[in-house]
């Protein structure tokens, strides 16, 4: 009976010329029972999976993920395949409804809808070449202790380190993360809710990464709405509009919006942030590392709106900032960035775990419209070669020859 089921849900199966790959219709029954069997059979054949109409995966899951943090999965992707879904199509609840374990394989899930999704709607551990485009992610179910993301790419899901790194080298090639709508609506100051997580991908040089995550938007997350952490390759974050929850994780403390730490060249790009949390130490963008083994060097922060709105009551921190540069960092690039709202500081370079960042440059970034509670620029003690280019506003100067200049014109 199941097999005539899962013949008759697999609408469509095309044999077309050896051109253009099979192309495999699913159309939702609401049943998980019948749209999980049927939903991961297309996926095996490879080749084009259309999704149409209600899925629900709302069933025990049974597949095992190579992260031993993780839960079981719902449909295991592990060869090459676009998924991709028509107007109609939502895919309701459901354990991590896609894992993609694909070593080798180039993967492409678009215009899909997930609604309410346990944990993450997508978890990549195993990829070569990925785009995740248009897709729509409504609410998340969290769990107690553990971490909750819209779309994780991740080889090591705790934090990644020098003894520790993970796997990256099965994650490489060219990943687009983009124009996905992700509402992280569900969690609680208990919860940690990540938007975007990116751990430990990529080896150079011969199995680098290039990651694009452009047009986001990524809304209602306690934690980072964009967390990348050791990247072996070049990592684009451009173009995304993100906006916190009004509540932050008070398990995971001092939260960025835009966090992006160790190794990689970062470039981080016209994005719009609204930082709501509470949290005394919250930073929209955080540039940084904490160990010297993988340092953060020449990254580029340039033409972003980032509002710091925290509640009227809040007595900011030691490392409170619109953007913030810690540890072990070096030739970071932070130009033409707008910041509005309050906090310690609208830019701010910081010593972090004995890391003491050096030779970084503020260039006319912009803050009439910000409220400090100690400069518009803190350069922390002993911090080295930072230079300040065309800023106006206060500047609080601990470190070490630091130059402070005027732009013509201003």
């Amino acid at each position: 009976m199941k097999q005539l089921a899962l013949r008759f849900w697999i609408a469509i199966t095309l044999a077309l010329p050896t051109t253009v790959v099979a192309q495999t219709v699913i159309v939702g029954t609401g049943n998980p029972d019948v749209d999980v069997p049927a939903v991961q059979a297309a996926v095996d054949q490879g080749g084009e999976v259309i999704l149409r109409g209600q899925f629900s995966f709302d069933r025990p899951p049974t597949i095992p993920t190579a992260i031993p943090e993780l839960p079981l999965a719902t449909v295991l992707v592990s060869k090459a395949v676009a998924i991709s879904g028509t107007r109609d199509v939502s895919i309701e609840a459901g354990t991590v409804p896609f894992y993609i374990e694909a070593p080798g394989a180039s993967v492409s899930m678009q215009k899909l809808r997930f609604v309410r999704p346990t944990r993450s709607a997508i978890l990549v551990y195993a990829v070569s070449g990925l785009t995740i485009a248009s897709c729509r992610i409504e609410g998340v179910v969290t769990v107690p202790n553990r971490a909750s993301t819209g779309v994780s790419i991740a080889t090591e899901y705790a934090i990644p380190t020098p003894d520790h790194p993970g796997n990256p080298e099965n994650i490489s090639g060219r990943l687009v993360i983009a124009n996905n709508d992700i509402d992280m609506t569900g969690g609680t100051s208990s919860d940690n809710v990540i938007g975007l997580l990116i751990f430990s991908i990529g080896i150079s040089p011969d199995r680098e990464v290039d990651v694009y995550v452009s047009g986001n938007n990524i809304r209602n997350v306690t934690e980072p709405a964009i967390n990348i952490r050791r990247v072996g390759g070049r990592a684009h974050v451009e173009s995304n509009v993100l906006i916190t929850a009004p509540v932050s994780s008070t398990t995971a403390l001092r939260p960025e919006v835009i966090r992006a730490v160790n190794i990689g060249s970062y470039v981080i790009a016209h994005n719009s942030i609204e930082c709501q949390w509470p949290d005394p130490d919250a930073v929209g963008i955080g540039v940084w590392t904490q160990v010297p083994d993988w340092p953060m060097e020449h990254a580029v922060v340039v033409d972003n709106q980032v509002t710091m709105s925290p509640p009227e009551a809040t007595v900011f921190g030691s490392f409170s900032a619109g953007i913030g540069i810690w540890g072990f960092a070096a030739d970071s690039y932070v130009a033409n960035n707008r910041i509005r709202g309050r906090a310690r500081a609208a830019l701010a370079v910081d010593v972090f775990n004995g890391g003491i960042p050096a030779n970084n440059a503020f260039v006319q970034n912009r803050f009439e419209d910000f409220e400090p509670s100690v400069a518009d620029v803190f350069i922390d003690t002993g911090v080295p070669d930072t230079l300040i280019l065309g800023q106006r506003g206060t500047v609080r100067d601990q470190g070490v020859n630091t130059v402070v200049l005027p732009f013509r014109g201003r």
